[in-house]
């Protein structure tokens, strides 16, 4: 890590700082931009560098800026130079480089990250948390997972292998052998391939647990074959989660109210996530980064809705 941080510093003192311009009215603002000016207090007061480095918010709200706006590393630095509200929001020009390898400290840290931001929930006041959170007289959590897929690789040499092992089961042995000719590269994404309702998938799964109250509390990334049978969650307090996973003493399956319609709150953020997600890197660890980093996100946002329903006078952030 200690390479990082120098070439961090020389980046630093290489580009030059920026020239502020002042930013459009916010009612013209399109909704990207609208949702910078939402976060950008909040992440600003989260100390987040406690943890990620002195100097380093920069990069991760770059890293947010990729996410809202499914761009590259580059294009995300690039912004800074053409779009004022990205500027004011970032606060400095980075290089593409020194991002790229920011997404490893991100990695490292990504379990302190979403817990700080988290506790957010903590200075929402009680009476304005969504109204899943008094539904319950126990400490509950939402179990869900949700597939995230990832490109195959059509003439991949992974994929015709694994055509071939299908005709192989079904006795279909020519043809198995002439799929094992057809493969010409190496496949570049790290993913397993799993069916769901009869649709095949290659790529993760991400297995989510939110507090009642909506707000994320935990992401664990696993290959998309991983059985949810198998995940174990070690947060107290009773889990609640649908029939794909195992029933346990600390772990309910919702098959009647209110439970059902309890955990059926968690595509809050199955709808968040599915919106931004797209594959970050090629490999596992780097897509968990950047999924902990959109977990960040929709924290902040979650923050912000209850915010906007708590009287102005009793606000923690004024809107």
């Amino acid at each position: 890590m200690g390479g990082e941080s120098s070439t961090m510093a020389r980046t630093l003192r290489r580009i030059p700082n920026l020239v502020y311009y002042s930013l459009p009215p916010r009612e013209d603002m399109p909704w990207r931009e609208k949702w910078l000016t939402d976060i950008k207090p909040v992440l600003d007061t989260l100390d987040l560098e406690r943890v990620l480095g002195e100097g380093t918010l920069i990069y991760l709200k770059l890293l947010i800026v990729m996410v809202l706006y499914s761009c590259s590393y580059r294009d995300a630095v690039k912004m800074v130079n053409v779009n004022v509200v990205v500027a004011w929001f970032v606060g400095r020009k980075v290089g593409k480089s020194t991002l790229h390898d920011f997404v490893g400290r991100v990695y490292e840290v990504r379990k302190k990250l979403l817990e700080i931001s988290f506790k957010l929930e903590e200075k929402c006041l009680p009476s304005y948390l969504p109204a899943s959170a008094h539904s319950l007289d126990f400490i509950a959590w939402l179990v869900d997972s949700f597939l995230l897929d990832l490109p195959f690789g059509k003439r991949s040499v992974e994929t015709f292998r694994e055509k071939a092992e299908l005709e192989k089961k079904e006795g279909n042995l020519k043809k198995a052998k002439k799929l094992l000719s057809l493969g010409r590269t190496k496949r570049r994404f790290k993913g397993k391939w799993t069916k769901k309702r009869g649709v095949s998938h290659f790529g993760l799964k991400a297995l989510i647990v939110i507090s009642t109250s909506l707000f994320v509390r935990s992401i664990t990334v696993k290959p998309a074959n991983f059985s949810d049978k198998r995940f174990k969650s070690p947060l107290k307090g009773i889990k609640i989660a649908d029939r794909g996973f195992s029933p346990s003493p600390t772990q309910l399956i919702a098959m009647e109210k209110p439970f059902t319609t309890l955990r059926a709150h968690v595509e809050f953020f199955g709808t968040f996530l599915y919106k931004f997600w797209r594959p970050y890197g090629t490999t596992v660890w780097r897509n968990e980064a950047f999924l902990h980093v959109l977990g960040v996100f929709y924290n902040i946002r979650m923050f912000l809705a209850v915010q906007r329903r708590t009287p102005p006078g009793r606000r923690i952030v004024q809107l």
